[in-house]
């Protein structure tokens, strides 16, 4: 499966990649191609939702994905998968910390993010738009954790931008052709 140079990169780096962004704007997309390419270049990956839509999109798309319920059972599934030297992909990482952040969603969610850095991984976020910024609930917290962050947008209709904001900006673009992703 032919990927972004940038992307591959990254992938045999085993870096902690977060990417954000409002729905709808190709995150999950995003996930598939990347679990694809992981696993064709012989990466064990791990798959984690924590939204029922992320779960029966990967789904649907045959992806064996797992649920977790809880900020406990993500931080669990999290932490097996990197421990056991899979690259792990969760989709959305700050689910569970939006709501209502508390002590505990900020430590469960940093020793997840921590776990990941360790074989390498693809954190998910949900952004939202707060006094006309884009923002990410967690980043505060993920921001220290992860290698590469990036943020994604909608250019049109199917076609996305993944901007690169750290460690340094970069722009790719991409556009989803049934449940592929090419990179323009």
């Amino acid at each position: 499966m032919k990927t972004h140079p940038y992307m591959a990169r990254i992938l045999r780096e085993g870096t902690l990649t977060f990417i954000y962004g409002p729905p709808g704007t190709g995150k999950s997309r995003l996930a598939l191609h990347i679990v694809r390419v992981t696993e064709e270049l012989g990466f064990k990956t791990l798959v984690v939702a924590t939204e029922s839509g992320a779960l029966l999109a990967f789904r649907s798309l045959g992806l064996n994905v797992n649920y977790a319920k809880t900020i406990d059972e993500m931080a669990k599934l999290v932490a097996s998968g990197a421990l056991s030297g899979s690259y792990v992909v969760v989709d959305t990482i700050n689910s569970y910390y939006r709501g209502d952040p508390d002590y505990y969603s900020r430590r469960m969610l940093a020793a997840a993010c921590s776990f990941m850095r360790i074989s390498g991984g693809l954190a998910l976020g949900q952004a939202s738009e707060v006094e006309g910024r884009l923002g990410s609930p967690g980043y505060s917290i993920i921001g220290r954790y992860a290698h590469i962050v990036g943020v994604t947008s909608k250019a049109g209709e199917g076609k996305f931008y993944l901007k690169i904001l750290k460690p340094e900006e970069r722009l790719a673009a991409f556009r989803i052709e049934g449940d592929n992703i090419v990179w323009l």
